[in-house]
């Protein structure tokens, strides 16, 4: 099959048509099992379920389904200092936000918020975003709480990328030369670190840290089944602000990061951690023209494509079939994948695709 923008554009639109048939009229995801007298899921009361959503519903034409959840979502989790989260006990789900970029999350419903034209609303989960913003380095501290001094770089990306989007270039460009640095300040050729303290630099040292979770401290080039987002979002927030700038210097440091993830292993272009890079090739393959952008990305689309189920949600692998799934997951797969094929979709019809 040839893929085109028109057959991406038509993915995306099924999975976001599916997404919107399980959602209430309060917004909220139905879940397996019955809910409470406010209508609430126990099994979906959980910001992991939505923070993705909102902005592949916008984006998708499913405009109302996402104003619905952005209202559920500010209504139930949204606090007045602008923060976001499931509550006291527990940010979000999942073993990646919660420990290493608490704001992951925040940065999502800013990036719905600017598609959706709702700036005020971006601007005050922007401004929460900034209070995390090392004055120093201009990275982003991966901790909410309990605060601490590790920087990340995936969330200085999609700090950067709020900031950009409301209203705060300055900063945007800040911290994406810290990015550009701390990308240069790698030493290990097999091996991309993601953290960063302003006291001692770039941090190699994974002391503390449960095996389980060293993949979300670097990527490994030589393995598979890699946290390929924590670097592919410094890659699209260099290209953003290349395209805010026109420096050279922005779009350089993006290429240097896709050309490293190029030479890693076949998944950082064909896994369900890879979508943002499928998505960076494909504003590369719009910004320079060259054809092996474009080939990067659609070995991504041609994943997620293989994901997609006939009701249009998403399958990941390992899964048999949507019981083996848990419903969180399809949630999340679902409004991922969907929003790098219809970003993906934009850029290639810009190339006539």
């Amino acid at each position: 099959m040839k893929i085109t923008s028109t057959i991406l554009m038509g993915a995306a639109q099924r999975a976001a048509r599916w997404l919107a048939s399980q959602q209430t009229a309060m917004g909220n995801y139905r879940g397996l099992g019955k809910p409470d007298e406010n209508g609430i899921y126990s099994d979906t009361d959980d910001v992991g379920c939505y923070y993705k959503s909102i902005y592949s519903l916008r984006v998708a034409g499913q405009d109302a389904a996402a104003a619905r959840m952005m209202r559920h979502i500010v209504d139930r989790y949204m606090h007045e200092n602008g923060d976001i989260y499931t509550n006291e006990q527990s940010r979000s789900s999942g073993s990646y936000g919660p420990v290493f970029c608490q704001m992951y999350q925040n940065a999502w419903l800013a990036r719905a918020a600017a598609a959706m034209r709702w700036y005020g609303l971006g601007r005050k989960i922007t401004d929460f975003m900034v209070s995390l913003r090392d004055p120093k380095s201009a990275g982003f501290y991966a901790h909410v709480k309990p605060r601490s001094n590790i920087i990340d770089s995936c969330a200085t990306a999609v700090g950067a990328l709020a900031c950009l989007q409301h209203q705060r270039p300055d900063l945007a460009v800040e911290s994406v030369d810290f990015l550009l640095a701390m990308f240069k300040a790698q030493k290990d050729p097999d091996k991309l670190y993601t953290r960063w303290t302003s006291e001692g630099g770039l941090v190699t040292d994974l002391a503390g840290v449960e095996e389980k979770n060293y993949k979300y401290c670097y990527i490994d080039r030589k393995e598979g089944k890699q946290a390929y987002w924590i670097w592919g979002w410094p890659m699209n927030v260099m290209i953003a602000v290349y395209e805010y700038t026109g420096q050279e210097k922005y779009l350089e440091g993006a290429i240097a990061i896709w050309e490293w993830l190029a030479s890693a292993h076949d998944n950082a272009f064909g896994f369900t951690t890879a979508g943002k890079d499928g998505w960076g090739s494909a504003m590369l393959y719009r910004v320079t023209g060259e054809k092996r952008y474009l080939q990067k990305n659609l070995s991504q689309m041609e994943f997620i494509l293989s994901a997609q189920q006939p009701a249009g949600w998403m399958l990941g692998p390992g899964s048999k079939d949507f019981a083996a799934q848990p419903l969180r997951t399809t949630y999340d797969f679902t409004a991922d994948f969907s929003t790098w094929l219809i970003d993906s979709s934009m850029e290639l019809a810009f190339m006539g695709l």
